[in-house]
């Protein structure tokens, strides 16, 4: 199976969750602002920081230009100030292409400014890690 990870991030919380993925997958996290290919995926993570209440736009906007026919299933992670994930954006987007979406998500704290200091951390890592362990047995 190919399994691929690509984030966009303006904190380092999210890189900071695709390597944890990448980790548990032996997979390089790919951050879509550096020059990449991306090859014919299985299972594509896509993981974003949430802003002022919506995924990054520049994320937003590398799905809206992925080719339909590259990818077969995409997992989703997030983190944000808030306790909501507001990832919808993304599900709409792939399932728009084609592309099945699992149901579960990962979302977790992030830090901005003086709130949730020190997120995403230890717990938060481990659920991760959890997260992409679930989802390969989920898959298999």
């Amino acid at each position: 199976m190919n399994i691929n990870i690509i984030y966009q991030t303006k904190t380092g919380h999210t890189e900071k969750l695709a390597k944890a993925l990448g980790d548990v997958l032996n997979v390089e996290p790919i951050n879509i602002c550096e020059p990449h290919i991306l090859n014919e995926t299985d299972l594509l993570f896509v993981g974003t920081g949430i802003y002022g209440g919506k995924p990054d736009e520049a994320l937003l906007d590398y799905l809206y230009n992925l080719p339909n026919n590259k990818i077969k299933g995409a997992a989703i992670f997030s983190s944000s100030a808030s306790k909501s994930d507001n990832t919808e954006l993304i599900v709409n987007i792939l399932r728009q292409k084609g592309i099945e979406v699992l149901n579960k998500r990962f979302h977790c704290s992030g830090q901005f400014l003086i709130f949730k200091w020190g997120h995403p951390d230890k717990t938060d890592i481990k659920n991760i890690k959890e997260f992409a362990r679930m989802v390969l047995s989920f898959i298999a």
